[in-house]
């Protein structure tokens, strides 16, 4: 079945829609421990309210760090959580708290860590040399302000005050009154070739969108046309990326502007522009971006940049992958499914957060990972930027359960799209009048099996679109007793007014994908791959990776794989592999494997790669996913 591109996409508002099983367990939990207990917010919110007390963020006179960025995200994660879980208490927290923090706004507008607000151009490598042990240009002055200004933005739209709208006005108005009044280009500023403070563009024209003030408008555009100049002048990232020159090749070293997170929260700006102004070339820079990082930064463990940097990450068969980086990902790929309708980037979107995302968050929910391995153990890191209950990953994770969430149903012009099937319940009013009540449930991740039920309470029938996921060898629909085989990107039905339900099956085999041998490992990739206690355990033989729907398998020490079973030889190439759920409460998804290779067999248990790991441990061979 073959259905046309979809047009004028749009989510529903967060509370439409509550995820269940799993996915919502680990949500839950860490939503507990990270924003709504009273040690999320007297402890690790705390930490980052004081940091605008303390302005420590340029005390060492050489250089700046980054506890400006802490509250910002820390309150867009609670924002969003407040929406969906329509919680009143975390609501009227957010009230005092951004009370609290518009009450240290200074006369001239100005809220942040650094004492000096001028304190902006990148730091003297050769000064911070002595300071750090390492060369470095930091300064995240106006990266810190963009956090406080989207947090300040999100609080406004939750609460409505405002007063809050007025403070995000000032803040944004004194930054750029200070850029202009003494003719400081923004690309000068901060560090990665300005790329951390140009991400300020997207929340630059949620503010735009606010308030209508031009400023705001000329402001984005102004930053946007430094990205496209005749003179190549880094990061020139419209320019580039409609060049179709591999990012890591876009200047000499790539560790001088090619900041993964902080370059896609550009592009993310970027389309937030072309959905203002309509100029088509924003919109395929975009576009080409992805696909440059799709050829040349996609790395085995569905996420993109090799531990944060577009260094061409592809070309190693080990990966480590930072969350901000996956999450930035979904994040570019779901916006850029909203203005083109193409499943593909969904696919994208569903591998990165089943895989690389759950992975990233302890299943304790107290923590994240700083970097998310193919093999051996995660990379975890604690004070950071000075502080001890914030992390740059750590507080971004909320968005990344949030924006799966938000995503997982959509409405388009004839009614509504399902994209993802991990459970949930939602209650979604549709723009062109009536409400559906829509329940996703059965085992979509374990079997293929997914079962919908609805209550449309409708005038007219509407349609809904069903995904169909490019894994599937075969898909069904079962509805009202008869039988349809879908073929292209999604299934399309009419839904009446009333109750029905359907049931929809996704055949899978698993998939063998062979990853040939890195032998010569550089030593970049290799200092940023290792920590003491693995430096001899990077991956440079052949190997091969397993999917099964979109879950990417691993063996773990969670589920008893001995350590030769998960670092030994490389199963030889052209073996096939069946599978055979096998309960686990070590683990969210557990299979006894069979392995066929010409004429022998080998039974092995594995699991589901986000389950493989996630704890803070040292443990050098806790997991991989090569067999």
């Amino acid at each position: 079945m073959t259905v046309s591109s979809l047009v004028r996409l749009s989510p529903f508002p967060l509370g439409s829609l509550h995820t269940k099983g799993p996915v919502s367990e680990h949500l839950e939990t860490f939503a507990y421990e990270r924003i709504t207990s009273e040690y999320a917010r007297d402890v690790v919110f705390q930490e980052a309210e004081d940091a605008f007390r303390n302005k420590l963020d340029d005390s060492s006179g050489v250089h700046g760090i980054w506890q400006g960025e802490y509250w910002g995200k820390w309150m867009i994660g609670a924002v969003r959580y407040c929406e969906y879980a329509n919680d009143s208490s975390l609501k009227e927290f957010i009230r005092k708290s951004v009370g609290i923090l518009m009450a240290m706004q200074e006369p001239s507008g100005y809220i942040g860590t650094y004492r000096d607000p001028m304190n902006i151009f990148p730091a003297d490598p050769q000064e911070t040399m002595k300071v750090l042990g390492h060369p470095s240009e930091w300064n995240w002055n106006i990266w810190c302000r963009k956090y406080t200004l989207w947090g300040l933005i999100e609080a406004h739209r939750l609460l409505g005050d405002p007063k809050i709208l007025r403070s995000a006005e000032r803040l944004a108005t004194h930054l750029i009154r200070s850029l202009r009044d003494n003719g400081i280009r923004l690309g000068e500023t901060g560090t990665f070739a300005g790329v951390a403070s140009g991400s300020i563009l997207k929340p630059i024209i949620l503010l735009y969108r606010q308030t209508r003030n031009e400023l705001y408008l000329d402001f984005a555009q102004e930053i946007v046309a430094d990205w496209n100049r005749e003179d190549g002048l880094s990061p020139n990232l419209i320019a580039n990326a409609m060049a179709g020159k591999p990012v890591h090749a876009w200047y000499d070293d790539p560790h001088d502007y090619a900041k993964a997170y902080e370059m896609m929260s550009c592009y993310e700006g970027i389309i937030e522009l072309y959905r203002t102004t309509g100029e088509s070339e924003l919109l395929e820079s975009v576009i080409r971006f992805h696909k440059l990082l799709k050829e040349h930064e996609y790395n085995t463990v569905h996420s993109v940049a090799f531990n944060d940097i577009f260094h061409n990450g592809s070309s190693q068969i080990s990966a480590i992958t930072e969350p901000c980086d996956v999450i930035h990902w979904m994040r570019l790929c779901g916006e850029l499914f909203l203005e083109t309708g193409d499943s593909s980037y969904l696919e994208d979107f569903e591998l990165a957060f089943y895989n690389p995302f759950l992975a990233s968050v302890c299943r304790d929910g107290k923590w994240g990972a700083r970097g998310v391995r193919s093999h051996t153990h995660h990379l975890y890191a604690f004070g950071q930027a000075k502080m001890k209950y914030n992390h740059c990953c750590v507080n971004n994770i909320p968005r990344g359960f949030l924006n799966f969430a938000q995503m997982a149903v959509i409405a388009d012009e004839n009614g509504l799209a399902v994209n993802f099937y991990s459970p949930f319940d939602s209650e979604l009013s549709l723009p062109n009048g009536g409400s559906v009540q829509l329940r996703i449930s059965g085992d979509y991740l374990g079997s293929g099996t997914v079962d919908i039920n609805w209550d449309a309470q409708i005038d007219i029938p509407v349609k809904m679109r069903l995904r169909i996921p490019k894994w599937a060898t075969e898909s069904t629909i079962d509805i009202k007793g008869s039988q349809e085989t879908g073929e292209g990107e999604w299934f399309e039905i009419q839904i009446e007014p009333g109750q029905s339900n359907a049931r929809l099956t996704f055949e899978r085999d698993v998939i063998v994908r062979e990853h040939p041998s890195t032998p010569e490992v550089p030593a970049w990739h290799h200092k940023r791959w290792s920590e003491p206690g693995i430096e001899s355990s990077m991956r440079t033989e052949r190997g091969s990776t397993l999917q099964y729907g979109p879950l990417l398998l691993a063996r773990s020490h969670f589920i008893d794989n001995t350590e030769e079973e998960m670092f030994g030889d490389p199963l030889p190439k052209g073996f096939a592999c069946t599978l055979k759920p096998s309960p686990s409460d070590k683990v969210d998804y557990a299979f006894e494997a069979e392995i066929h290779s010409d004429d022998r067999k080998l039974h092995t248990t594995v699991c589901d790669f986000a389950s493989a790991a996630n704890v803070i441990t040292k443990e050098p061979k806790l997991f991989s996913v090569f067999f």
